[in-house]
């Protein structure tokens, strides 16, 4: 029997060890509260700067983003000149440190040029390239307009036009559509001109007639000439030919379009709509009128067309385009911003179908605060204002919206007060808030305590409460989120102390993942909340996310791992036993004997 005992005993020790090596082998380790990397202490280096553009009418629009390295940015320099004349320089602009975008005007369109801009800091400076080719928005216009004169049939009736004079009079008629695009007919040159012979019973194959002509097109200061075009002087007795008041219209404005039948008996009216110049369309309506309200709810390109006594009238190419919608406002979500901190300008554009409203944003005096910015993110190291522009390129139907702001840049505050600082309340105006949390999942109650001012509090959309554990190496299968909430401030206001109270996770374990303005993020360390409520002491959180662990961790972890060789040790143990209990009872039957 004593070996019995003895064997289990020596079973027990290795079942216990093992254990313990399976449970340290499945604890998970807390995850370590996330902190910024500390920054070497290095010598100034000079500053990198990335330079973009894109073109412009007649202008460069440009942005960089820049790092001192070390030493404040004392300024930048930025230069141009013509691709193919590298060597020779036609500007030059002073940009003084925090500006980080700027429009070049009066440019050459349609012309490549390369530009640099030098970062100059006590250290030294960096120069960034970029090439951009101005928009020539006239040059295009004229050019698009003589590629479709020059891709065109032209034929004319006989009855309309039949002699140079008249041709020449009905071209200038007839191509003025273009005027919808600002392209003027400044001048028609007919040569070659042979007018056409009326067919009749004695000549039934009279020769049609043909000439050729040039058209020289004008817009602003942008002048081109076709080519020479061959053209037809149609002698048949029937023609079916369309006009309309304009050839380019808004969606909802009224079009109508009107046909003239010649030496044609049957006068009802076949009126078809086409997508492009070689299909044959839909019927869109069929009557003795000899005009047709064409729909113009949609933006689009379409040709329209009409058939009269058998005889088809030429397409006729119009456009519906959207009406421009132009900014009429922009907000800025805060005017305080806090030193030393970097934060995102974020703003809203109105209204909100504008036609354009991508905001450019620069400094326009950093008002001694020593203010720098880098696309939409500012840094401001000294208390005071700066004077913020946002400008909308062609944000108007005649040129850029833009929009002057004044940011108050404010001490950064601090936990450590001295006494007289506490005790002296008199300019503070402290107070406690309890807010609805109804629409916000997990949390039934939160009361938060600040200081001059107001705070608001909204919900935050999973997609972003994702994107936040993403970007914090936060992974989802581990946490249960129970809710998140983004915090709005008033001027000036500071919150100190909050007070959740959650929905059924009284007993569990909870962590917060706080994210300030200038986007460092903390997580705390594991509590369990009493009677269901959490306290936190961060200062002015931008977006509080509470997180639950899940429970299957340790259930799908450890135990199983454990009882893989529990299991069987537990199997051996009993195996044993029995053997050694038969062994000692065949030594008493012996015994007995």
């Amino acid at each position: 029997m004593s070996r019995f005992i003895k064997a289990t005993a020596v079973i027990t020790v290795l079942i216990f060890i093992a254990t313990c090596f399976c449970c340290a082998l499945n604890t998970d380790d807390d995850m370590s509260q996330l902190k910024p990397s500390s920054a070497k202490n290095t010598e100034p280096a000079p500053p990198t700067v990335e330079l973009t553009g894109a073109s412009g009418d007649y202008s460069a629009l440009l942005s960089w983003t820049a790092s001192d390295n070390g030493a404040l940015i004392e300024g930048y320099e930025l230069t141009y000149c013509y691709a193919d004349s590298p060597d020779n320089e036609i500007g030059r602009v002073e940009i003084r440190p925090g500006v980080n975008s700027i429009t070049l005007s009066g440019l050459s369109g349609g012309i490549e040029h390369i530009i640099k801009i030098t970062a100059k800091n006590s250290a030294g400076s960096t120069t960034a390239t970029v090439t951009v080719t101005p928009n020539d928005p006239d040059l295009a216009t004229v050019t698009a307009v003589k590629n479709e004169i020059e891709a065109s049939v032209v034929a004319i009736h006989m009855n309309l036009a039949n002699t140079k004079d008249t041709v020449a009079s009905y071209l200038s008629s007839y191509f003025s559509r273009y005027s919808e695009y600002g392209v003027r007919i400044k001048d028609v040159v007919i040569t070659d001109f042979h007018a056409a012979q009326p067919v009749t019973a004695e000549d039934p194959d009279a020769a049609p007639g043909e000439f050729t002509f040039i058209l020289e097109l004008e817009k602003g200061d942008v002048s081109l000439t076709t080519r020479r075009i061959n053209a037809e002087i149609d002698n048949k007795t029937s023609i079916v030919y369309l006009s309309a008041d304009r050839f380019s219209v808004m969606t909802g404005e009224k079009l109508t379009v009107k046909a003239t039948a010649l030496d044609i008996k049957d006068k009802t009216y076949y009126w078809y709509s086409t997508a492009s110049d070689n299909d044959k369309g839909s019927l869109i309506q069929s009557s003795e009128s000899d005009t047709c309200d064409i729909k113009t709810d949609k933006p689009g390109v379409f040709y329209i067309y009409c058939v009269c006594g058998g005889v088809s009238s030429p397409k006729i190419k119009f456009t519906v385009s959207e009406p421009f919608v132009a900014v009429s406002d922009i907000e800025l979500s805060t005017d305080t911003i806090t030193a030393g901190e970097a934060e995102i300008l974020r703003s809203t554009v109105y209204p909100s179908n504008a036609a354009n409203k991508n905001i450019l944003w620069s400094i326009e005096n950093d008002g001694g605060c020593l203010a720098e910015l880098s696309g939409r993110t500012i840094t401001a190291y000294k208390p005071g204002t700066v004077t913020v522009k946002a400008t909308v390129n062609n944000g108007l139907s005649d040129g850029d919206y833009e929009k002057i702001f004044y940011i108050t840049v404010k001490e950064k505050s601090t936990d450590h007060k001295t006494t007289d600082e506490t005790e002296d309340a008199s300019d503070t105006d402290i107070k406690e808030t309890e807010f609805d949390c109804a629409k916000i999942n997990g949390i039934e109650s939160l009361t938060v305590t600040a200081e001059n001012g107001a705070v608001q509090i909204t919900p935050v959309t999973e997609e972003t409460v994702k994107r936040i554990l993403s970007e914090s190496n936060i992974e989802e299968t581990e946490y249960e989120i129970i809710g998140a909430v983004k915090f709005v401030y008033e001027k000036n206001a500071i919150a100190h102390e909050t007070q959740m109270k959650i929905k059924g996770y009284d007993g569990k374990y909870v962590r917060i993942l706080s994210i300030n303005s200038n986007g460092s993020r903390a997580l705390s360390e594991k509590e369990k909340p009493v009677n269901g409520i959490i306290h936190g002491n961060a200062v002015s959180p931008d977006t509080v996310i509470l997180l639950c662990e899940k429970e299957d961790k340790d259930a799908s972890g450890v135990f199983p791992a454990a009882l893989i060789l529990v299991i069987p040790a537990a199997a051996a143990v009993i195996i044993i036993a029995y053997i050694m209990i038969k062994e000692d009872g065949k030594k008493k039957k012996r015994r007995v004997k």
